[in-house]
């Protein structure tokens, strides 16, 4: 059987692509879905084309989250689970949305609730090697188009203050938490960064397939992962985890 994997953050539809990326590479995927209604929450999961299964999400709720995590485990456990911010597809998602607080809590507070119930039931099947992955795809801000006429000429939703704070407010908490799993046995955190400007960022299932060809790599290393390692955002892309396309913020 194939390894069983999680995409969270970027909700079926719009994260077909990058589901069928990781079934391409042999993978069971898991995928949370956009809530059509109040009572999609605890309705069972659907098998979608392509062998991904959706899964409801209410990203405000810690107690959607912890539902999430176990219907993971229900469906065999996961080996990997990533969870996905991608910046342009919020910035036009949240276009017009003036709710700042709502914004914070499903861009922000979601993740972090999302993490600490995985981590938890990792943790609970020690002998289970695990990944945790940090997929960071970047968007120009407001900022960037007052300093560059170039990025003003591409014509494209520019990240406001509240997601370019969301953005932020993702890459620091990735950055933690991975600190904080650095010395873990089963658990392995990583941190990879897809820029604008890198043109996987443009395809989902291109991205996907290569991530998954990286996980498959860490699993051939002849030494694990350094905890600086760890805590090293890597650029999607990457031949090798043995320390090529590692960059920082």
């Amino acid at each position: 059987m194939g390894k069983m994997i999680l995409f969270a953050g970027k909700g079926l539809p719009a994260g077909n692509d990058m589901a069928s990326g990781a079934a391409f590479q042999g993978r069971k995927v898991i995928a949370t879905s956009l809530l059509a209604s109040e009572d999609d929450e605890n309705s069972a999961p659907q098998e979608k084309s392509g062998g991904v299964t959706g899964v409801s999400w209410n990203r405000s709720s810690p107690l959607s989250c912890r539902s999430l995590a176990l219907r993971c485990e229900n469906e065999g456990g996961l080996d990997e689970a990533v969870l996905v911010f991608d910046e342009f597809y919020f910035a036009t998602s949240y276009r017009g949305v003036t709710n700042n607080a709502q914004v914070l809590e499903e861009l922000v507070l979601s993740y972090q609730y999302l993490a600490q119930e995985l981590i938890a039931r990792f943790q609970r099947e020690s002998g289970r090697p695990r990944k945790l992955v940090f997929l960071y795809k970047s968007n120009f801000s407001l900022a960037d188009g007052v300093n560059s006429s170039s990025v003003r000429a591409l014509g494209i939703e520019l990240s406001n203050p509240i997601i370019a704070c969301a953005a932020g407010a993702f890459r620091a908490f990735a950055e933690n938490m991975a600190a904080s799993l650095s010395e873990s046995k089963n658990i392995t955190p990583i941190l990879v960064s897809c820029e604008s400007a890198n043109d996987l960022s443009k395809r989902d299932s291109s991205l996907s397939v290569w991530l998954c060809e990286y996980l498959d790599s860490i699993d051939n290393l002849k030494k694990p992962l350094s905890p600086k390692q760890k805590v090293a955002w890597v650029k999607a892309g990457a031949k090798s985890p043995a320390g090529l396309g590692i960059l920082g913020f």
